[in-house]
């Protein structure tokens, strides 16, 4: 199966769990073997295809085998008792043969709390991410014979089954509590605790368009922002229609989706500490079918369209074997959005308007696929800088921007992995040392050898309102950086506020755990900066790591997100972070060669600001 990736724009959990499926026939089988590679007889294996789940067992030889099964987001787990977890998800587009290895098995204990640090009892797992490589539905698989995972009197919960040395993502709910969702959990010994919030229940019922009760609905409370829409808690109807949940206070979005309905407009949701009642109605459905091809008219399946209303979706679907998709839709106008797999794009905005006026279904034109352009130039100063180039190169418009270091001759490559919304993408390229920067824009249409100049610029060095400030820490701007103490020290050696005089200091506290789209555009910027930097020994990009994680889930988030500057793991409790005033993460902090704060928000200025301490 190859790699399984949403749309980023979509609402994964509530979307994949039900995108209408065309059978395609497909077969899915392979073998379970252990860690030394002997096979596995009597391991239970479950596969999953949104609200479908099959069941089998190997045999002798470890074999094991699924038959008609759909063009699909697929996930496969294998078990056997006193062995881990294993399994595989993805995109399902052909038949496939995977070999599955059952290693050694650790155990995660847990306790599970209520806002007071009280034992919750009943508290359960409902779904497990197993070190990013592959998801465990537990709520499903548990009424298919998974064991179920639930909090004793005492609120302890162990998770076996685990690969020792992994990690888990996991979401713990309960009937009183709002579902919390855990980014990170490193399997070992250590006793981890998980906080459930009471929230308030949101209760109703789903009905269909006759008025009659919806059995096994699913509605979904989410929200909205950047990467798009979160899925903050779920539940099913009952088989009269009726279903209960709990989120934390706040304003929401509340749908329902069911495989043989259309499902009403979002719809939005406060809750301010009391019930809520919301009824929600499907509306009668229509149907949007097309094509989606390949150069050569060949068919694409497994690409992703989206039908996507007043700028937030409400179907999803994917193509089955013949490149073609079917969406339910509950209104007759609003946009599909088209995923190309990667290295494609449509000819076409993949934003298509259309407008079924009053037809029950509409056939579109076929999408034609083509591939995506290399963006391909020279960059260079107006003159000879003689410092061998140093010019960074980031993408302005793309939800997750693009970064790179243009070759020592000025040459650069640029490789979209995926189709952006618009044909036209624009690109800065500034120089790391030098007051020299050029804006340019590349159309995907037209993909010409490009050739840009840089020119010289003032920089912008206004200080932005401290209302603004995802931390307000005016108070510090222009005095002695705070001192900075750190347990455990990765890619340097220990560093103090004295051995930072001389240099720029670019300051960033963050935690590994957090993976939002701000968090690791952060990221991205700087390592961009770190790697402009090398050699250059008055620049110094340093990370303080939030005092929560151990050394070795630090260690862990380094490799995971190939963080190459140096950081320090923040004394216990919370030593710096305290002193600086960090409530929230990621957050910047520009300290100049004397050690003094000069700024703490440099979002999309960082290069220029730090070029402009460098020369004063």
């Amino acid at each position: 199966m190859r790699p399984f990736r949403a749309l980023h724009i979509l609402l994964p959990v509530l979307l994949a769990a039900f995108a209408p499926q065309a059978v395609a026939g497909l077969s899915l089988g392979g073998t379970v073997l252990d860690a030394e590679q002997k096979p596995v007889e009597g391991a239970d294996v479950w596969v999953v295809q949104g609200s479908e789940v099959r069941r089998t067992r190997t045999e002798a030889s470890g074999r094991f085998g699924f038959a008609d099964l759909s063009v699909a987001h697929t996930q496969l787990v294998a078990r056997k008792e006193g062995l881990a977890l294993g399994g595989s998800t993805g995109l399902l587009t052909a038949d496939e043969t995977v070999t599955v290895t059952l290693g050694p098995a650790a155990a995660l204990p847990l306790r599970i709390t209520n806002r007071d640090f009280l034992p919750v009892a009943g508290a359960r797992v409902r779904s497990l991410v197993v070190s990013d490589q592959f998801a465990v539905p537990v709520e499903q698989l548990v009424e298919n014979g998974f064991p179920a995972l639930r909090s004793g009197d005492d609120g302890g919960l162990s998770i076996p089954g685990l690969p020792p040395g992994g990690f888990v993502k996991l979401v713990a709910a309960h009937l009183k509590y709002a579902d919390s969702s855990v980014a990170y959990l490193p399997v070992q010994d250590k006793r981890r605790d998980i906080q459930l919030y009471e929230g308030a229940a949101v209760r109703g019922r789903v009905t269909d368009p006759g008025g009659g009760g919806v059995p096994r609905a699913w509605v979904s409370v989410f929200q909205t922002g950047v990467g798009g829409q979160r899925e903050e808690a779920g539940a099913w109807t009952d088989p009269e229609g009726f279903y209960t949940l709990r989120v934390a206070d706040g304003g929401y979005l509340v749908t329902a989706r069911h495989p043989d309905h259309a499902s009403p407009l979002p719809a939005d949701l406060e809750v301010n500490g009391e019930e809520v009642t919301h009824d929600l109605a499907l509306p009668e459905t229509r149907v949007l079918s097309g094509r989606v091809l390949l150069p050569g008219r060949k068919p694409c399946p497994g690409t992703r369209a989206g039908f996507r209303v007043g700028g937030v979706f409400c179907e999803e679907a994917l193509t089955d074997d013949q490149g073609v998709f079917r969406l339910r839709v509950g209104v007759p106008e609003g946009d599909l959005l088209i995923a190309p797999p990667p290295g494609y794009r449509t000819r076409a905005l993949p934003r298509i308007p259309v407008n079924l006026g009053d037809k029950q279904e509409l056939r579109l034109e076929d999408i034609q696929l083509t591939e995506l352009p290399r963006i391909t130039g020279t960059v260079r100063a107006p003159q000879d800088t003689g410092d061998g180039g140093r010019i960074v190169i980031t993408s302005l418009d793309l939800p997750q921007p693009l970064r790179l270091l243009a070759g020592p001759d000025g040459a650069f490559d640029i490789r979209l992995d995926y189709q952006p919304e618009q044909n036209e993408v624009t690109f800065r390229a500034e120089h790391a040392l030098r007051f020299l920067r050029k804006d340019f824009k590349v159309s995907l249409d037209d993909a010409a050898t490009l050739e840009v100049v840089l020119e010289p610029f003032e920089p912008d060095l206004k200080r932005r309102p401290a209302d603004e400030a995802r931390n307000n820490l005016s108070a510090l701007v222009g005095k002695e950086a705070p001192e900075i103490k750190c347990s455990d020290w990765f890619n340097t050696q220990p560093v103090t506020n004295e051995s930072l005089k001389g240099k720029v200091t670019v300051l960033v506290f963050w935690g590994g755990f957090d993976d939002s789209p701000f968090a690791v555009n952060q990221l991205g910027e700087l390592r961009a900066l770190h790697d402009a930097f090398q050699g250059v020994d008055d620049v110094l990009v340093l990370g303080i790591h939030d005092a929560s994680s151990t050394a070795d889930e630090v260690k862990e988030f380094l490799g995971r997100y190939d963080v190459r500057f140096a950081v320090g793991k923040d004394a216990d409790p919370f030593f710096t972070f305290v002193n600086y005033g960090i409530n929230a993460i990621p957050q910047v902090v520009l300290l100049d060669k004397k050690g003094v704060v000069r700024y703490y928000q440099p979002e999309s200025r960082l290069l220029e600001l730090v070029k402009t301490l460098r020369r004063e």
